[in-house]
């Protein structure tokens, strides 16, 4: 893994099928899906939240922002990244989730 990914990263489960069915896209028609269907986006909030275990990737939101990262009861937070818009966020968190790198949104 690169910098990108914390050393003690692993692949993780993702129970979304539509997410899973979009994953060999390119990101950008990833971030495109997400666009269009953002209850998607939202169920991967929300399927993130419900991680009961102590090494995990995550994606939240507070105060209109989302952040998509690393937590371990070991080392905390890591390799966090915050976006504005759910779709780069949800993009992010199944692109990193699964090991197959980062998004990173064009500039406007």
């Amino acid at each position: 893994m690169d910098g990108d990914f914390p050393r003690e990263f692993r692949v993780q489960r993702i129970g979304l099928a539509a997410a899973k069915a979009v994953v060999d896209h390119p990101p950008a028609d990833i971030a495109t899906y997400f666009r269009d269907h953002p209850e998607d986006a939202r169920s991967l909030v929300i399927e993130s939240g419900d991680k009961r275990f102590t090494a995990y990737s995550f994606i939240d939101e507070k105060d209109g922002r989302f952040r998509v990262g690393w937590f371990s009861s070991r080392c905390g937070y890591e390799c966090v990244r915050q976006f504005s818009d759910l779709a780069d966020a949800a993009t992010d968190y199944l692109l990193f989730s699964l090991g197959k790198g980062r998004w990173s949104p064009p500039s406007n």
